[in-house]
């Protein structure tokens, strides 16, 4: 399966802390929203209920030596889609989640084995170095999402769009290549320094050419300057 399906995937959104919400006109361009770590309990549910019916609601998680299984339960009682796994390692990291997802289903008795997983891949060094494959870790594994910004973070490198980094390379590398072996969706966060429709649809097209599915948008404006890129 080609994981460069930019034509038939529509983008994520990336809905920070404290940021306005979007409509649910904005939300209809977009497959799923992805709210940050640190969203409160009454925010994400006034969210589920601007996306309903427009697309899906992710919320990102801790890593999973981090996160608690109340936590998930707190998260499932929201009645969200998903959930996105930070600082993904390996797929035991994802087998793991997985078996916590089961315990905090049975909790909420609902859904059961129908909460989809998106995972952080190449974002720390063990991913980006992991020899396993992700294939058949979890069925519930959707997709992978890369972020530079995440790698050059826990590296402490600091890449420029003219001074290319190796290890960002490697690392996206890594994503796509871990995606297409196991026949999963990729996406690519946008930078935070894409603000403008010139670097947004450059940067769409960097995504693109590097094999990706998909991009996380960080507003509805860049989605909109997707659709003008031919």
């Amino acid at each position: 399966m080609s994981v460069n399906r930019f034509k038939t995937m529509k983008p994520l959104l990336f809905q920070s802390v404290g940021a306005p919400l979007p409509t649910s006109v904005d939300l209809k361009a977009f497959g799923g929203i992805i709210v940050d770590l640190g969203f409160g309990n009454d925010a994400l549910a006034r969210l589920v209920a601007v996306a309903k019916n427009a697309c899906r609601v992710f919320a990102r998680i801790a890593p999973v030596n981090r996160v608690t299984e109340n936590e998930l339960t707190s998260l499932l009682r929201n009645d969200i889609d998903g959930v996105v796994l930070s600082g993904c390692r390996c797929r035991a990291d994802v087998q793991r989640l997985d078996v916590m997802l089961r315990v905090a289903e049975a909790s909420v008795s609902s859904r059961m084995q129908q909460v989809a997983i998106l995972a952080d891949y190449g974002t720390v060094p063990e991913s980006v170095l992991s020899p396993f494959s992700l294939g058949g870790s979890s069925p519930r594994l959707e997709g992978l999402v890369f972020d530079g910004s995440e790698l050059a973070g826990a590296i402490g490198c600091k890449p420029t769009e003219e001074v290319p980094v190796a290890p960002i390379a490697a690392g996206r590398a890594a994503a796509v290549l871990r995606a297409h072996e196991a026949a999963l969706g990729c996406y690519e966060m946008l930078s935070q320094t894409a603000v403008t429709e010139k670097a947004v649809r450059r940067a769409f097209t960097v995504s693109r050419v590097n094999g990706f599915s998909s991009v996380v948008c960080r507003s509805p404006e860049q989605a909109a300057w997707q659709d003008t890129d031919g």
